[in-house]
């Protein structure tokens, strides 16, 4: 459901900066004295009144559905906590695929330093891309996932909860599509999703010795930040009840 995201915590009179004035007024098109939902940073929804060109105010409420900027009123809450776990690449393909992954709902980005990853994230490329995520919640509204990294491959599997996931090139010893991998009661999924070329043997053999499933997707050959969004939407739609 979409949500007018506010900076921070919230208060009963909140202040609008520039660029909030114009995604409300001329994104948006509201109008001076509409109703809207708000959602601060700690989760907490309020009814939002526009006052005025610069002002809304703020009432706590449980029932966000009420006043939807888009009237999706068929959102049930959450998805189930997906946790992705994604090369570093070059360029700005991962702000591209953080954005699409905060879209789609994930709970967890987790970016990798592997074998082949071809260039180093730097601090300014963190930030920018936490301030796409940012962007793409206002967006969709969706939870802000947690990001973290980045980190090494071995570092990233003992973060892994749930069921896990690798996505691999070829066949390995317990191979299975994306359903099979997936099939029986799961709580959560952890999905790692290699740089090009994909994760090297030994990354291969480590993960399946912790018990990660190498899953093979029945696609076209697909870029690292196409298949991660692939699998992450792929995996609520097996997923969702």
């Amino acid at each position: 459901m979409r949500v007018f995201l506010l900076r921070g915590k919230a208060e009963g009179i909140y202040r609008l900066s520039s660029k909030e004035r114009n995604y409300l007024f001329r994104v948006l098109r509201l109008r001076i004295n509409d109703v809207f939902t708000a959602k601060d940073s700690d989760e907490n929804y309020y009814k939002a009144f526009l006052f005025d060109e610069d002002t809304i105010t703020l009432e706590h409420t449980d029932a966000p559905e009420e006043t939807l900027l888009d009237g999706l009123s068929s959102y049930k809450g959450p998805f189930i906590p997906i946790s992705m776990f994604i090369s570093a690449l070059k360029g700005h393909r991962n702000e591209l695929e953080a954005r699409a992954l905060t879209e789609i709902g994930v709970e967890r980005i987790v970016l990798m330093e592997t074998e082949f990853t071809q260039e180093r994230l730097k601090e300014h490329s963190i930030e920018r891309i936490r301030t796409i995520m940012r962007e793409a919640v206002q967006q969709s509204g969706s939870r802000t996932p947690i990001l973290t990294g980045p980190i090494s491959f071995k570092e990233a599997v003992s973060m892994m909860e749930g069921t896990s996931i690798l996505l691999h090139q070829g066949m390995l010893g317990s191979t299975r599509n994306l359903k099979d991998a997936l099939s029986g009661s799961i709580a959560s999924v952890s999905a790692f999703i290699g740089p090009e070329g994909g994760f090297s043997d030994s990354e291969c053999a480590y993960a399946e010795e912790n018990g990660i499933i190498p899953v093979l997707l029945n696609t076209n050959i697909l870029r690292s930040e196409t298949a991660a969004i692939y699998t992450a939407a792929s995996i609520q739609a097996l997923l969702q009840n």
